[in-house]
This record gives C-alpha cells, structure tokens and sequence, in this order.
C-alpha cells in the first residue's frame, strides 16, 4: 500500500474528481466506509451516546456522512460542527442540511457549554482536521481536545487524529488520543511516524477506489500480513554453504554487543561467524562458544574478508587503524555491509564502490551522522535520509516506525513493541541482518530480517511483557521464528 504526502493525496483527490468522480461521491464513500469500520470494530450498543465532533473541511464532512447513516441505522448521533460553515465546500454543506439538529461551536463559551455531553459519551468520533492540520492548535479548540482526552471515552478518529501533523507524526500542540482509526484511501506520512502510534489506537486501512500513483515510490509493509518463508536447506549443506559472517567490533569493556549480533547470525542461518576485534592482552567474557574471536591484525584478514558472506561492523567498536583498513577495503568491495553503531562514526559521507551497504542508525545517531539536530530530522526523515541515499547507501532508520530508504524507494515498518527500545536490541537486528541480506533481493532481505526481529521480539515479550524484555529474550527467541515457518 502506498503511504503520501498531504499534498499528493490532494493531488489523487483532484484526479479522481477530474476523471468524473465528484466531491460528493467521494465523501459519501469515505463516510459509509467509515461507518462500516465503526461498527465491525467498535460494536456501539443502540441504547449508548456517540457524539460526532466535526471541522468544516472534508474530514469534517466524513464525519456529517458517518452521522446521516448512523440515524438510518437507528442510533442517535449528537453532532457539533467546529468553525465557520461560511467557509466549507458544497460537499460539506450539502451533508450539513441532510444531518439534521446540528450545533455550531466556534468560541470557548461553546466549548464549554458542551464539556458536560463529551464527558457523558460513551463514543467520540473525531472528524476535527484530518489531513488538513497545517499549524498548531490554539484557543477553543485546545480546550475541545483537552475535554475530549479527560472524558476517557471511546474514540474513534476519521482519518487521523486531530492535532497530528499529516506529513510527520508530531504533535501539532495538542493531540486526541483515539481507540481506533480509520485510514482513507491511501497511508500518509503522518499516520505512521514519531507521535503517530502513540494516538492513533487500533488503526484500519479503508480503500475507496484513490488508488495510489505507482511512480510514488513509498509503501507500508504491515508486518502482520508478511509472507515470511526461510530458505530450505539441503541434505548437503555445510557451514561453509550456509555462510560466513565476519562481525567487527567490541572491545575490552564492550564485548557483548558484538557477540549477541554475531550469534544473532548464527541464530538466523549463517554457517559460521567469527568476531574481528582488539582484543589482543585483554581480558574479555566469551559468552557464546560457538563464536570464533580473534585479534585484528590488519592486513592479514583481508582474505578472510573476501570470503564471507556478509559483514557488520561497528557494535562496540573503538577506533584504531586496523579496523579503519578492514572497514576501507569493504567499503570499496561489493560484500553486503551492515554498519552500526559507533561504527557509524567511521565513515565519511560520501560514495563508494560498493552499493551493498547498509546503515542502521536510531534518530540520534542519525543526528550525529548528518550533523543536524534530531527535531529537525523529525519535521521531515525522508529529507534528511536522501542526503545518503543519494550516495548509494541503504538506510534502516530504526524506531517505533523503521524507515528503509534507498535510492530508489523508501518502505515504512511498524513494529508495534515497545520493548524493542531495551540496550542490544539493534545489535541483534544487524547480526541477522547478516544471515539475510542477499545482493538479488536487497530490500526484500532487510524487510525480511526486520520481521524476524520483531516476530523474535513479540515472542519475548509473551514471557516478559514489554518492560522487562532484554536484547537477550530477543535473540533467544530467533529460533521461533523459523520453527514455526
């Protein structure tokens, strides 16, 4: 499914009505869509009050339509329009004459003369802004959303909740937090990134014909819906087949991190991995004996590099001059690269011969990298991601929503677990990036690992809860995940 900008949808929207698809049509569909996820997904009781706070834009008119099929189906709506009906489209105003006994609230007074009725619903639908919030939200309005939060009713958002910015996610001063959404037409932005999870409850994709422009390069790959299937080994396969992974990092106090990627490897197919560290004269834990440690020396591991199937570097790297020689000769190879971490640090911006890197930051070592502040990442990712995939590099930026950004297109993740945000956890991601990622299929390989360590994560989680989970449950859960496939 496509995820667009505010101003692409517009553009859909424009189309749709210029190929003979009117105003009117398009918010009759959207509201009966509505209404038909409303129902499936909240069951309101006939003898139960549902509100319907509306704005004078479409959203708003989404909303009018919801409330005209709701009275044809027997319940019995109250409705309040927010703003100036002097400024809303035809479309709008020819549902406002259908909907009946209307109020207009458009001062604090208002506002509060109806904070008794917020609190007494049993539903709020939200029908305030939709993609149509453009700055922050002031004044009676404010005070609107902040009666609608304390009520704790039920609420189920049109498109997406009021007061979240449409093209990031952020919270535009004040935000309602909704128990459902429902989603029209198309993903956009908003509905996905930074604040968005954490407001939008249970969300429910509705299709109403805007199919999205195939030249749009973005998608949402909902991981509950993911076909994952695991390569089937033969009789005669061998570690050797299955792969080596060189994993580069760790030091005398930072060890863990690179043995947990490397048996995170191992744990997700690859045949053999061996950890290239400083550890010469140091005293360090091995915890895995299955790992192969040894001391970087330079030179003399370059034709080891040559044979592995993938590397990563950079969990618990220092730097030193031996790593810098490792990390120059890949960089200019074709092997699959994961970096990360510290190792982020090590390189310069700019391209390289090799095109099969990958980058796997969080905000703030993006932050770092690009030298820009992470609230002006947050305003607009996809800007500040192109700043490295026009360099050639693939980007995993790692959150609540992990972003994919190539060149060539970009893939939105939800991964829905908060206990993912544990220390260690995107060490594990990057070892089982190295057991997946295959130069025929690139995106679909870290797609793919992606769902492996969210899948690995929920299965911790199930034992732990989300709290309590470590890097460790995760990569102790790898093996579910291929089991039950």
């Amino acid at each position: 499914m496509k995820v667009l900008t505010v101003k692409e949808m517009r553009s859909l929207e424009k189309k749709a009505i210029d190929n003979g698809v009117n105003e009117l049509q398009l918010m009759r569909k959207a509201g009966f869509k509505l209404v038909q996820d409303f129902m499936n997904r909240v069951k309101p009781g006939y003898d139960l009050a549902i509100t319907i706070i509306a704005g004078v834009g479409n959203n708003g008119g989404d909303a009018l339509v919801m409330a005209i099929e709701l009275k044809q189906l027997g319940y019995k709506p109250k409705i309040f329009v927010v703003g100036d009906v002097k400024q809303a489209s035809e479309a709008f105003l020819h549902y406002f004459d259908l909907a009946g006994k209307v109020d207009i609230i458009n001062s604090s007074e208002e506002v509060n003369s109806i904070q008794e009725t917020i609190f007494a619903s049993d539903y709020i639908i939200d029908g305030l802004f939709g993609i149509g919030l453009s700055k922050e939200i002031t004044g009676f309005r404010k005070e609107l959303i902040e009666f609608v939060n304390e009520s704790d009713t039920n609420v189920y958002s049109i498109d997406i909740p009021a007061g979240i910015n449409p093209d990031n996610g952020l919270v535009m001063g004040i935000a309602i937090k909704a128990d459902n959404t429902g989603i029209i037409g198309n993903y956009k932005i908003g509905n996905l990134l930074n604040e968005a999870m954490d407001y939008h409850g249970e969300t429910e994709y509705l299709n109403i014909g805007l199919t999205g422009d195939n030249a749009i390069p973005r998608e949402i790959v909902r991981l509950e819906d993911y076909n994952f299937e695991s390569k089937k080994r033969l009789h005669t396969t061998n570690k050797y087949s299955c792969g080596l992974g060189l994993f580069i990092g760790g030091n005398y106090s930072m060890m863990g991190s690179i043995q947990m990627s490397a048996y995170a490897g191992l744990r997700s197919g690859l045949g053999i991995v061996k950890v290239v560290s400083n550890v010469i004269d140091s005293n360090f834990t091995q915890f895995y004996p299955e790992i192969l440690i040894m001391n970087n020396s330079g030179k003399d591991l370059l034709p080891l590099l040559g044979k592995a199937k993938s590397c990563v570097y950079g969990p618990g790297i220092e730097a030193n001059s031996n790593h810098k020689l490792l990390l120059d000769y890949l960089l200019n190879s074709d092997i699959p690269l994961v970096l990360d971490a510290t190792g982020l640090e090590h390189i310069e911006l700019k391209e390289y011969k090799n095109k099969n890197i990958v980058l796997t930051p969080h905000l703030g070592e993006l932050s770092k990298l690009l030298d820009v502040s992470s609230k002006e990442i947050q305003k607009d990712p996809l800007k500040h991601l192109k700043k490295l995939t026009d360099l050639g590099f693939t980007v995993l930026l790692k959150g609540s929503c992990n972003i994919i950004a190539s060149k060539s297109e970009v893939v939105f993740i939800q991964v829905k677990n908060t206990g993912l945000a544990t220390a260690g956890s995107g060490d594990i991601l990057s070892g089982i990036l190295a057991a997946n990622i295959s130069k025929e299929e690139w995106m679909d390989s870290i797609i793919k690992s992606v769902y492996i360590h969210r899948t690995a994560a929920n299965f911790a989680s199930y034992d732990f809860g989300e709290v309590s989970m470590t890097a460790s449950d995760i990569l102790n859960n790898i093996h579910k995940v291929y089991r039950r496939n």
